[in-house]
């Protein structure tokens, strides 16, 4: 089994400028040794680490713990600047690093005109398929159509949807707007989807135990779109730890994916991130 999703980081307050002063579980570092630790008895095999800051050092970072890991990290999604001139010779010095097995931006917050609707970020997507890179896609809900045309834009890129594209949850039915996008942006078979982030969309206030009710319209609108052969396992550990802990975060998932065929359940668990991410 596959934990598709999750970070590390050493916390230096000014580098998470986005974990607030509630957020205390998040203000420490979480490394190799903190993982083991969680995954201890949890039944999963391997990890891919993906990034949480904009900086080369990231990607230096986590290749640092990946090879402490003992192959327990099966690869790396870091991070590159895509919209500038020097990606080409950025991306090259990874050329001969087997570990890095794709990029993501943090494009949440920010307007679209900077990622989304960018030329010279669209330029730099083009090197990802130069150098055979994945990216990841990290977009709010608001942000879902931009989404769509983006994917347009790059039909030979494999991409794949962080957070099940980030919608605002609460007990209510689920958006339909967010829905529509969903499905829309499904039908581009270059995008995959990531079970991963929902934990932290959550209330506050909402028990672990109902998780899965709420998440249960959001899961069938996901599966129902990309199929489970595009979709993937990922905890967002240490992040879900704000709402929830990361068994019971697996657990909420085994319950949703219950009712799936063995080989549904396999493709999720491991198949899809090992086929989106060449591993």
């Amino acid at each position: 089994m596959i934990d598709s999703h999750h970070h590390f980081w050493k916390y230096k307050p000014a580098d998470f400028p986005w974990v607030t002063e509630d957020m205390s579980v998040l203000q420490q570092d979480y490394r190799i040794d903190e993982l083991e630790h969680e995954l201890e008895f949890s039944g999963i095999d391997q990890v891919i680490s993906v990034q949480s800051r904009r900086s080369d050092r990231e990607n230096h970072f986590l290749l640092e713990q990946a090879k402490k890991s003992d192959n327990l990290v099966a690869g790396i999604v870091g991070w590159a600047p895509l919209d500038r001139d020097e990606i080409r010779v950025f991306l090259d010095q990874y050329l001969h690093e087997p570990m890095l097995k794709g990029v993501r931006e943090i494009i949440t917050g920010s307007p679209e005109e900077k990622f989304l609707n960018n030329p010279d970020f669209d330029q730099g997507m083009a090197e990802l398929i130069r150098h055979n890179l994945a990216f990841d896609l990290l977009v709010s809900e608001q942000q879902l159509p931009a989404a769509i045309a983006f994917a347009d834009r790059h039909p030979n890129q494999r991409m794949v949807l962080n957070h099940c594209g980030c919608p605002q949850i609460d007990a209510q039915p689920s958006s339909a707007s967010w829905a529509h996008s969903i499905r829309e942006l499904a039908r581009r078979p270059h995008v995959y989807c990531k079970i991963s982030g929902m934990s932290s969309q959550l209330p506050a206030d909402t028990g672990r135990a109902i998780h899965g009710q709420i998440l249960r319209p959001y899961f069938d609108t996901v599966c129902n779109a990309f199929g489970p052969e595009r979709m993937m396992y990922g905890s967002d550990w240490p992040i879900c730890e704000l709402t929830t802990t990361y068994p019971a975060w697996l657990n909420t998932i085994d319950d949703l994916i219950y009712s799936l065929s063995e080989s549904e359940k396999h493709a999720i668990h491991q198949d899809t991130a090992i086929r989106f991410y060449q591993l």
